[in-house]
């Protein structure tokens, strides 16, 4: 009897360093910590800047961070109007997809270095929940809130939900 092998399992994607799985017992580590450690202990900015930066913050350094994603939270006018000409009921995930897409159009960013990529994900990281909430507001036929600069991460995506 021939064995197929369906899906994903057993076969190795690639190599990071960013993660690590042991399905065997059941642990998910990034860099070097576990998941469930990092949940209890750490804010999702500073779990955001631990996978990009291969270690956990000092306070500044986080206060930096959090900055930086706070500026990088607000989305191009021009991208919420075209979010407003979607139907209501596509697929949320086709919509992000193509809007993620869409904001390569308004950077003039490159992958050119480390520092460069760390910047796109920041940049990832910020537009994403408000690319989401926004979407989530047009559908419902409600107007769009921007970012409230005042408030955490995560505190700013229910505020604009």
């Amino acid at each position: 009897m021939e064995t197929k092998n369906i899906g994903l399992r057993g076969i190795e994607v690639a190599d990071t360093k960013i993660s690590n799985i042991d399905g065997e017992r059941g642990k998910l580590i990034y860099r070097g910590f576990d998941i469930l450690d990092l949940t209890k202990n750490s804010t999702f900015e500073e779990t955001s800047y631990l996978l990009l930066y291969d270690k956990l913050p000092t306070k500044r350094e986080l206060n930096e961070f959090n900055a930086k994603l706070v500026e990088a939270r607000y989305i191009p006018k021009q991208m919420q109007k075209n979010m407003a000409n979607w139907r209501g009921d596509a697929d949320p995930m086709d919509m992000l997809q193509a809007f993620v897409s869409a904001l390569a159009g308004y950077y003039d960013e490159e992958f050119s270095n480390k520092d460069a990529s760390i910047e796109k994900a920041i940049n990832l990281i910020s537009k994403v929940p408000t690319i989401i909430a926004s979407w989530q507001r047009i559908r419902n036929g409600l107007e769009i809130i921007d970012p409230d600069s005042s408030l955490s991460h995560a505190a700013n995506f229910l505020y604009m939900t």
